[in-house]
């Protein structure tokens, strides 16, 4: 509990996007681990964990409470929104929304979720359609708290800004390669809550045909000297932010956990 107090008192959480990673060991985990109990080490740590896998499979109540329990130390969990909200969108997606807010009914309860990450596809284009989606979405979630992350630049603009700070949603602060249509490096704060994720600069591979799924796209090692760039960058959010939360992607190889653990380590 006394690593939670602190990074809560101080209001900054540091973690990875997913920590179920058998390639780790020997980077982050020991060779010797059973993955059963990745978590439990993961926690020794971190304080918080971004879910990804929560985007392929809606999760289950049971599941998560379950998830909840594999750990001796308290763990904050921020959870990626299942694409049939963000990329697969059909005619039911308001069941898919209740189903998600059943299943994560658990951490609000114990008040270990911090965040529920709905991240849009670039193709997902600021205009009416998909704004008067979003607002229906946004109140067909409450009381979750929602971050959006854009991933097309037309969303990165004051208008939508005040917006989602007038419903209490935050904004994604993306660390991506500097391409064509991405949104860009836009350090703001809305609902009162700073998200930062770290996808990498690997700006080579993001669109090619290994990008596309991830394998190539999020393969990236920050260095020292690009993470102590972003210290400012951090303690501007924290005066902006009742929370801010930082989360590293660039998972292949284990870089995620090397450069959060890293970072943790120049904001003390």
């Amino acid at each position: 509990m006394e690593i939670l107090q602190q990074e809560k008192r101080e209001n900054i959480l540091v973690g990875t996007s997913g920590y179920d990673y058998p390639e780790w060991k020997d980077v982050f985990y020991p060779k010797e681990i059973k993955r059963c109990a990745f978590l439990d080490f993961y926690a020794q740590t971190f304080s918080a964990v971004e879910l990804n896998y929560t985007y392929y499979k809606m999760p289950g109540e049971k599941s998560i409470r379950d998830l909840e329990a594999k750990t001796e130390r308290p763990l904050l969990f921020s959870i990626k929104a299942h694409k049939s909200l963000t990329h697969e969108i059909t005619a039911r997606w308001k069941d898919d929304a209740e189903c998600l807010k059943k299943a994560l009914r658990p951490l609000l309860e114990k008040d270990r979720l911090t965040s529920v990450l709905f991240q849009f596809p670039q193709s997902f284009h600021y205009n009416g359609e998909n704004r008067v989606y979003l607002d229906t979405l946004i109140k067909q979630l409450v009381p979750l708290p929602v971050i959006v992350e854009f991933r097309h630049k037309d969303w990165m603009i004051e208008r939508v800004y005040e917006g989602l700070d007038k419903r209490g949603v935050g904004i994604c602060i993306v660390d991506m390669p500097e391409l064509h249509h991405l949104p860009g490096f836009h350090p703001v704060v809305t609902g009162s809550t700073a998200y930062l994720r770290f996808h990498g600069r690997n700006a080579q591979s993001w669109y090619s045909a290994g990008g596309q799924n991830g394998s190539n796209r999020y393969c990236y090692l920050y260095s020292n000297k690009e993470l102590e760039n972003t210290i400012p960058v951090v303690k501007y959010l924290k005066t902006k932010a009742r929370l801010v939360q930082i989360f590293f992607n660039n998972h292949p190889g284990g870089a995620a956990a090397v450069n959060a653990k890293k970072l943790k380590e120049l904001l003390v």
